[in-house]
């Protein structure tokens, strides 16, 4: 009778316990395959933003680092209070990128200075942006961060050629058309590419040499003690953003980006890479630099300019330096 009971008992126990593991299975399953559900949409969500690509196109030498990881490092920061939207930084020389036009690809962003031919712009509308990206009134690129031009000294330079200036010229930038509206005259102008420039310069042969920010922070980590005076007239060494994207549902976030490179905590970062800001006072620890940045209103160049017109204006402003009134003028007429 006892074992019976015993037996029934147990069966009764078996019984509920199968119940028991039954609906805890179900449970389980069920609301894990909820929770599987709610991830894949939160994953197919975040996807969907896409990812946002930017080329930078170095035509100008910067201060110093590469622009290129000063980007990644915003990049990072701007897809932390984006989530789902990831932004890839490519770089691109001036040719590179050209020929990417010609075969028909196109960024959602591109960093650029003059020299490229820009293609498929769109108007983009932010807050802060110079008159030289603008088109009529409507605004197709805005600058980022910017370089300077600077006249450097070198007081113990033994001078064995009288009143000469080596000037530091890159493929398209502009440093004779600055030396002119400056109203900076010199016998004699020699003119080579920024490096070679720079090792000219510090052979101690010549006083005088009109270099830019990237020349300035050379001579300090030589530690060389030389004279600055920034060039207040004109600057076209101007690293802009633009909009290209042929994907609309891009274009938010894109643009969001350049909102983000513009906003006073990017603008302030800038000395990270020893370049100055288009529209703060950035502050550096190199007494030049801090002087150059003081300067922000300049004459300048179309981003838009096409490279042709570019080297005609390089043949203009040597015309110009040696006194060409007609030269001078049709400069001025180009310049903004």
């Amino acid at each position: 009778m006892l074992l019976f009971e015993y037996n029934f008992i147990m069966k009764i126990i078996r019984v509920i316990l199968a119940i028991l593991i039954i609906f805890s299975a179900t449970l389980t399953l069920g609301g894990g395959w909820k929770k599987i559900n709610q991830t894949n949409q939160l994953s197919i969500s975040a996807e969907y933003k896409g990812i946002i690509t930017l080329w930078q196109v170095d035509s100008f030498e910067g201060g110093k680092g590469s622009r290129k990881q000063f980007l990644l490092k915003m990049a990072r920061d701007f897809e932390k209070q984006n989530q789902g939207v990831l932004v890839m930084v490519i770089n691109h020389t001036i040719s590179s990128a050209q020929q990417a036009f010609n075969d028909g690809e196109y960024p959602d962003l591109i960093s650029f200075g003059n020299g490229l031919d820009v293609e498929n712009l769109h108007n983009i509308m932010v807050d802060r942006a110079l008159s030289n990206g603008k088109i009529g009134d409507k605004i197709y690129a805005t600058a980022w961060c910017r370089g300077g031009y600077v006249l450097i000294k070198n007081p113990q330079a033994k001078d064995l050629s009288q009143n000469t200036i080596i000037v530091s010229q890159a493929e398209y930038t502009q440093p004779l058309i600055a030396l002119v509206l400056e109203g900076i005259e010199f016998d004699k102008v020699q003119t080579y590419k920024p490096m070679d420039a720079y090792v000219k310069f510090t052979e101690g042969k010549i006083t005088h040499f009109l270099g830019t920010q990237r020349d300035v922070v050379r001579l300090q980590n030589r530690g060389m003690s030389v004279e600055c005076t920034p060039i207040t007239e004109f600057n076209d060494l101007y690293q802009y953003v633009a909009l290209t994207s042929t994907e609309q549902n891009k274009i938010v976030y894109a643009k969001r980006f350049i909102d983000y490179l513009l906003s006073s905590k990017v603008q302030q970062s800038l000395n990270q890479i020893c370049m100055l800001s288009p529209y703060e006072r950035v502050e550096f620890d190199n007494e030049h630099l801090e002087q150059m940045q003081r300067y922000n209103d300049f004459k300048s160049i179309s981003p838009f300019t096409l490279s042709k017109k570019l080297k005609e204006m390089q043949s203009l402003s040597i015309s110009a330096i040696n006194g060409d009134k007609n030269a001078l003028n049709k400069i001025k007429n180009i310049i903004i």
